[in-house]
């Protein structure tokens, strides 16, 4: 049995394993929503060190909005709030292919109060061995020292550990200090990192072959295929499963 080179994997929240829409019936447009999520007050809000109403004047002031309209816009985002369950079912996938090996872990910036909204939008917390927030722990991403935290609560060395996120900022943070980083681009990609890295190799290969069945043929380098008998032996040898083969091996009379 190969041994796992990575014990602890380490997910962002917002756009990773939940998505939502900026896009609201508001005169705050999804570009000034985002640009809000960047803002000073905000990353004060994060950390718990201003209320959500503080907050919300203080965006208001510095973006020219009134508090009650950026209010209605953020409580719509958080309406169109849906897990990626694709992910989360890769996450529990891997976690009990890993035979309880495998710690998962969840490292966000978000508030309390917002946390407190998130926690409804999925069923299943169980994946999770801990949630790390800012709201909670007055620290942020890509703040070094969240990190560092995160690592030393859990026990966990930065090489064996592997990190997901959607910002950049917070993946370089990561590799600076020796995790292996994915940039979140589209859940398809990750997913395929992922099963590279934590899922065990002879298991894919013969996932493969089963998917495959049958359709392994040779091809030149001008893309004919060739039906040829030598390549259906090679499988035959290499798996001992006639299952694979495009042709029916025949009984001598």
């Amino acid at each position: 049995m190969n041994c796992p080179k990575y014990s602890t994997l380490i997910l962002d929240l917002g756009d990773v394993l939940f998505t939502w829409s900026a896009t609201t019936k508001t005169n705050v447009s999804s570009k000034t929503l985002k640009s809000i999520l960047s803002s000073a007050p905000w990353l004060e809000y994060e950390c718990g060190r201003i209320s959500k109403e503080v907050c919300y004047d203080r965006v208001g002031e510095r973006f020219a909005l009134q508090p009650s309209e950026v209010a209605e816009a953020f409580s719509q985002a958080r309406d169109s709030l849906q897990s990626n369950e694709t992910m989360i079912s890769l996450v529990h996938e891997l976690k009990k292919q890993s035979d309880g090996a495998l710690r998962v872990y969840a490292m966000s910036n978000i508030s309390k109060p917002d946390y407190v909204i998130l926690s409804n939008k999925l069923a299943d917390w169980s994946v999770f061995d801990q949630v790390f927030t800012s709201g909670n722990l007055g620290m942020r991403k890509p703040g070094l020292s969240f990190f560092r935290h995160v690592l030393e609560a859990t026990h966990t060395a930065p090489q064996d550990a592997i990190f997901v996120d959607d910002k950049f900022e917070n993946v370089f943070a990561a590799r600076s200090l020796g995790l292996h980083a994915i940039l979140f681009d589209n859940t398809a990609n990750v997913s395929r990192k992922l099963r590279n890295l934590l899922d065990n190799p002879v298991r894919r290969g013969k996932a493969f072959l089963s998917r495959n069945a049958r359709q392994f043929q040779s091809v030149t380098d001008s893309n004919i295929i060739v039906h040829d008998n030598y390549a259906q032996i090679l499988i035959l040898g290499a798996t001992n499963n006639e299952y694979a083969l495009f042709y029916q091996l025949q009984s001598k009379p």
